[in-house]
């Protein structure tokens, strides 16, 4: 017994282990089997969901670039119309200029049907556009569509509105030289509609003519609409990709399927395409989305297959524009990706396959050895395949991060703001809150990156960014907007105290010290902000106000914050208002030169003028010179409008001093962007011996805030222009913070007391301090001391006490015009009167 019990404990023995760690490897073999299988099912499914809202995307993207386009043509209709109207009449008026030079020896009647000879039949805009001929006095020379007018006067011509067409367009042409007008009209066909036409009409001085053509906007405007169909039926992508139009009505514009073309699909034989077609124009109509139907056939099969379609309304032309892809090329395309993961898995299931037969054997053989070997094994296989997703994964996530992320202070861009914006005004509207857009913008930015350099500039935005991090409270966000702007959101705020606390704590950011590799830097920073919903109700809305206020905020002062609000809007308008006007006041003689009169305080005379600028708008009637100014600083208007100020004094000066007995010197003010520039010095050289004025009478007056950041660049253009005989004027002295350091920097004549001191120095003992201090400076100095804005008696007497040089002010002259100037100019040197009188 015992023997046959040994021999059974030995039989157990022998086989019970290579039994149990069979039975244990088929066990796990089977576990990771399965797991696998789940693992594979998963990934490929999430690979068929990320396909699909890929294709999506780019479907949306590739929609809405094209309504972008759409609109960019609708908004350039005019512009189009314009130019093309304008080449063609100047091509005409080459025409009749050239026959006209090599017959001007012939008579007018002769050269009149050379001209009209070569004009008459000259079409185009696809056969719709002719020219026509009037003389100023309204006599019609030449129209090809109603012959019988010519040689009639239409000067009365109107169209609907009243409005008199050839004696308007004729005297604007010959006023201007060339103009457009505008004019409405009822068409051929369709009486109950008025439709705009827009002509141009040049003058042709010879016979005084003016050679015009005009042209609907609705013509040009249908003209776009098929050029823009055209474009859009040559789109392809892929074998079945296409794009779709169809109008409001339901008639199909652009189709890869002819039969849908100029016909009303929602009259269609089959109900299930006319259904999914009113769906289509209403999801347009509706704002836009995606849409899944079957009923449409696929080009390359001539099958109805499922297919997914964006679409989006273009309101102005009641079109829906889409774009798809069908879901059975979706299951083409992933099929050979899929086909690759399970045959790359099926490979990893028969090498694991393989080597757990092989460990199993030898588990059998070898027993505890082997089954330490094989849990190895297995683990190392195991930990290989979660490497390699979790890799994958690794990867997708860096990518999806890095496209909603900038790249140098891993805060969120532009994309992620608009998406948090969006989701916050979402919150804040259903919670009935509020929300804060905080646009911030580094003052003088550039100024860090010249002084230390681009990379340390790039530091020290990352160094920024993580401070903003840090400041902000849970629930709100900052993204970069781009190079040097960042974006803050605040969404669910109870009242605008809670936005100005937060804003308070941006601008707190501002008054610490930052130290960056070795180097300390200074910033500030300015904000604007828009509040949801008073200021809009979208992102792109709240941006624009915030961006507006921002703006608004720097021009008043840097390192400040500001919120938007109505007036903003309306001086944003009226500065855009005033930009447009200036840019063509020069060309329309409204821009005027008027002179005050600066007087000698020991003697009385008139020693010299002020030369100010005046501008009286047709349109705006008078413009303060401190509304326009800055707006012609900040566009570039002031270099043509300061070189026309400059040249018009000295005009002006040289013409009063060859008729006087003593000359005067002209003062003139120069824009801080007129002496950065490198040519100015031989620009008003250039403008003293053209007008044969002597440089001693002109003085060129300057003020603080231009020399506080750029005295290195200005200083060689005032060392040049005062070794050319011209005198420099320090305007506005003692209002900045350095004034006294630029007396002995600059080649400096003349100081000039700001009328802020003169207004307060009688009651203000801190004032005639200053005021005292700064004429005895200028007689220390050698410097001519001007006192600007004296109204009264008083003041005068006490300037004329603590000898003043000269004053200029009301209580003498106001600007005058030239003529009054000459007339003053005339009886104060020729008689002498007491001071004030």
């Amino acid at each position: 017994m015992k023997v046959a019990n040994n021999k059974k404990l030995l039989r157990l023995i022998r086989f019970i282990p290579p039994i149990l760690v069979i039975a244990f490897a088929l066990s796990a073999i089977l576990i990771v089997i399965n797991n696998n299988k789940i693992k594979l099912d998963s990934d490929l499914k999430a690979l068929r969901t990320d396909f699909i809202e890929s294709r999506k995307s780019m479907m949306k993207a590739q929609v809405e670039q094209l309504i972008q386009q759409i609109n960019f043509e609708l908004k350039s209709t005019e512009a189009v119309l314009k130019d093309n109207i304008k080449a063609q009449i100047y091509q005409a008026h080459t025409i009749a200029s050239r026959l006209y030079e090599a017959n001007k020896d012939k008579s007018e009647q002769y050269v009149t049907n050379l001209i009209t000879s070569a004009l008459r039949d000259l079409r185009f805009n696809n056969g719709r556009g002719y020219f026509f001929i009037y003389k100023t006095d309204g006599e019609s020379v030449m129209h090809p569509i109603l012959p019988d007018m010519e040689g009639q006067n239409k000067i009365a011509l109107q169209d609907v509105r009243g409005n008199y067409i050839v004696r308007d367009m004729g005297l604007l042409a010959k006023e201007n030289g060339e103009a457009y007008y505008t004019w409405w009209f009822v068409k051929p066909g369709n009486t109950q509609q008025e439709f705009q036409k827009i002509g141009f009409g040049k003058h042709f001085a010879p016979y005084d003519w003016f050679i015009g053509t005009g042209e609907y906007v609705i013509d040009v405007e249908n003209d776009i609409k098929q050029r823009v169909l055209n474009e859009i039926a040559n789109i392809r992508y892929g074998e079945d990709g296409y794009a779709f139009v169809f109008n409001n009505a339901g008639i199909g514009l652009v189709h890869v399927n002819d039969e849908y073309v100029g016909k009303s699909i929602l009259q269609h034989p089959e109900p299930d395409v006319s259904k999914t077609v009113l769906d289509l124009i209403q999801l347009a109509q509706s704002g836009g989305g995606f849409i899944r139907y079957d009923n449409f056939i696929r080009p390359s099969t001539s099958i109805r297959e499922p297919k997914i379609s964006f679409v989006q309304g273009v309101p102005n032309w009641q079109w829906a524009v889409g774009m798809g892809f069908y879901e059975d090329e979706i299951a083409e395309q992933l099929a050979q990706r899929e086909a690759e993961i399970e045959n790359q898995n099926q490979q990893q299931l028969n090498e694991l396959l393989w080597l757990s037969s092989i460990s199993t054997l030898f588990f059998v053989v070898m027993s505890l050895l082997l089954t330490k070997n094989l849990s190895r094994r297995f683990t190392d296989y195991e930990g290989k395949i979660n490497h390699d997703f979790q890799e994958l994964n690794r990867i997708k996530l860096e990518s999806q991060y890095q496209a909603l992320h900038d790249a140098l202070t891993a805060l969120p861009n532009r994309t992620l703001l608009e998406e948090h914006v969006h989701q916050g005004v979402a919150i804040s509207k259903d919670k009935g809150k509020m929300l804060a857009l905080a646009f911030v913008d580094l003052d003088d930015f550039k100024k860090i990156n010249d002084l230390h350099g681009h990379s340390v500039g790039d530091e020290f935005l990352k160094l920024l960014s993580d401070v903003f991090k840090r400041t902000i409270d849970k629930g709100d966000s900052v993204a970069r907007f781009g190079g040097d702007e960042f974006i803050f959101c605040f969404p669910e705020l109870d009242n605008l105290a809670q936005a100005e606390n937060k804003v308070k704590k941006i601008l707190r950011v501002f008054e610490r010290e930052f130290h960056l590799k070795g180097k300390s830097i200074y910033s500030s920073g300015s904000v604007g902000v828009s509040v949801y919903p008073q200021d809009g109700e979208d992102t792109e809305a709240l941006i624009s106000k915030a961006d507006i206020a921002l703006y608004k905020s720097k021009a008043a002062k840097k390192g400040q914050a500001l919120f938007f609000n109505t007036a903003l809007d309306e001086q944003v308008k009226r500065d855009f208002l005033i930009e447009t006007e200036l840019r063509g006041a020069m060309n329309k003689g409204e821009i005027a030169v008027h002179y005050q009169p600066q007087i000698s305080v020991k003697s009385g005379d008139i020693i010299g003028v002020e030369a100010l600028v005046r501008w009286n708008s047709a349109k705006l009637g008078a413009v303060s010179p401190a509304d326009f100014i800055p707006i012609a600083e900040n566009t570039g208007i002031i270099r043509e409008l300061g070189s026309y100020i400059i040249y018009k004094a000295m005009s002006d000066i040289k013409a009063l001093n060859d008729n006087l007995p003593v000359p005067l010197n002209v003062s003139i003010n120069i824009s801080p962007k007129q002496l950065m520039e490198s040519d100015f010095v031989d620009s008003v050289m250039q403008a003293s011996r053209e007008l044969g004025l002597d440089s001693q009478w002109v003085t060129l007056e300057i003020t603080e805030n231009v020399l506080i950041s750029d005295l290195s660049v200005v200083q060689p253009t005032l060392e040049a222009l005062k070794n050319n005989g011209f005198k420099i004027s320090l305007d506005d002295f003692g209002t900045g913070f350095s004034s006294l350091s630029y007396l002995s920097n600059l080649p400096l004549n003349e100081i000039k007391i700001d009328r802020s001191f003169i207004d307060k120095f009688l009651s203000s003992s801190h004032s005639e301090s200053l005021v005292k201090t700064i004429i005895a400076i200028g007689e220390f100095c050698h410097l001519s001391v001007v006192a600007e804005g004296v109204e009264t008696q008083a003041q005068f007497d006490l300037l004329s006490e603590y000898h003043c040089d000269a004053v200029q002010g009301y209580l003498f002259y106001k600007p005058l015009p030239l003529s009054e100037l000459v007339e003053k100019c005339r009886s104060h040197q020729n008689h002498t009167h007491s001071v004030g009188e």
